[in-house]
């Protein structure tokens, strides 16, 4: 799936153009008949995709700074996007009617029977069945975009670590990751988030990753939300993909400038809390095959037997962590997906095209695997079934955990 991947997301508002052309196009056959010329169809997606990518433009500058245009920009792709939703739900709905066809018998054993009866089928029962579908579908695409993209939930996860010395065993990490300040963003999203983070009087504040969305992130506009954000003993980052694209340089910059934040680029650093150390190795973004290139040579600095915990970008990095002993991996860049199938979490953008890490809890021997989803957007500010996430780590004695 890595080519698709690089295909559609090397694309990605030409793919978003015209998924959404396809999905009005669509609807609109549907509800108004189906055009006996191909140059029709032809001419109507080709406008319609047109459309849509230049409504895409509106994404090229923040949105504090052409409200109007993100407005308007914002509602056209936003209406192809839900089109997409209803399409996919009358696809789906077609497909369960003609399995339920079959399965019952109803359907003609002859090929040449098939276009004669298939008014039959598709008549006055289906119609309902279809309207309810492509109804529910673009409901909740809708509600992606005024509702579902605020949703914030906390994860608690408690992780043993053997070794952990007595005044290690309670200590909280939150991790955060993926804002994605930029175009899409949400500042009073944002502000919430933080406020829920300083809320749990974390020990320390893990960032893993995607800081920015792209070049057009006006720094200065942002920067002092992130500066808003407190632990006890620090907030440490590492950079994302989309911080790579933006200009690594740049972002680093503004961050240690304007906030009091550790970004890690491949380092180790000792954190002292209580009297006790944990190690913890950040890792310079790299794309997705190159991700944990540096962690042996990072990991071999931390002393045998001490804990620690590796925060990096890309899961891509997690097989390695697991093969070293690494206890505690915290990573993000996935969204969860972003947009799932309601009650099938799994069937999302970032399972299918980037990694079965695609969103939660996993483990491989010893070692523990977080992938955060985020709590921000890309692309478009929409969520569904994937709520923005803030990640409680409690880091336990194995021992203790053990015994209990």
């Amino acid at each position: 799936m890595t080519w698709l991947s690089h295909l559609i997301f090397g694309n990605f508002w030409t793919t978003v153009a015209l998924a959404g052309a396809v999905g009005e196009w669509t609807l609109a056959c549907w509800l108004g008949g189906v055009p006996g010329s191909w140059i029709v169809h032809l001419a109507a997606l080709a406008g319609l995709t047109l459309l849509n990518r230049v409504a895409a433009e509106a994404f090229d500058r923040e949105r504090h700074t052409a409200p109007a245009l993100h407005a308007i920009g914002g509602v056209v792709l936003a209406a192809g996007v839900v089109a997409v939703a209803g399409a996919g739900a009358l696809g789906v709905a077609a497909g369960a009617w003609l399995v339920a066809g079959a399965a019952l018998g109803a359907l003609p054993a002859q090929a040449g029977a098939l276009d004669a009866q298939a008014a039959t089928w598709f008549g006055p029962l289906f119609a309902p069945l279809a309207g309810s579908a492509v109804a529910v579908g673009m409901a909740i695409a809708t509600w992606g975009y005024t509702r579902g993209h605020r949703r914030l939930r906390i994860t608690r996860l408690d992780v043993p670590l053997a070794g952990l010395p007595p005044a290690l065993d309670g200590v909280r990490i939150v991790q955060i990751s993926d804002l994605h300040l930029g175009p899409t963003a949400h500042r009073e999203a944002l502000r919430e988030a933080i406020d829920r983070v300083n809320a749990l009087d974390p020990d320390v504040v893990c960032v893993s990753g995607d800081l920015v969305d792209s070049q057009i992130t006006d720094l200065a506009h942002w920067t002092p939300e992130l500066a808003r954000l407190r632990a006890r003993h620090g907030v440490f980052a590492v950079l994302g993909n989309h911080d790579r694209y933006a200009g690594s340089e740049r972002v680093a910059g503004a961050l240690r400038t304007h906030t009091h934040w550790r970004l890690l680029r491949d380092e180790v650093v000792r954190v002292d809390v209580r009297g006790a150390i944990f190690y913890l190795i950040g890792l310079e973004d790299r794309p997705g095959p190159r991700s944990a290139d540096m962690l042996p040579r990072l990991h071999a600095q931390v002393p045998d037997g001490e804990p620690c915990v590796l925060l990096v970008h890309q899961p891509a990095a997690f097989p390695t962590a697991a093969a070293r002993g690494v206890p505690l991996t915290l990573a993000g860049h996935t969204h969860g997906g972003q947009v799932a199938m309601p009650g099938l979490r799994a069937l999302n953008p970032a399972r299918l095209l980037m990694t079965r890490h695609d969103a939660g809890t996993f483990t491989s021997g010893g070692s523990v695997l977080h992938v955060n989803c985020g709590l921000g957007t890309s692309g478009q500010r929409v969520r569904i079934a994937v709520p923005r996430e803030i990640t409680v780590v409690t880091l336990v004695a194995a021992e203790a955990a053990a015994a209990a």
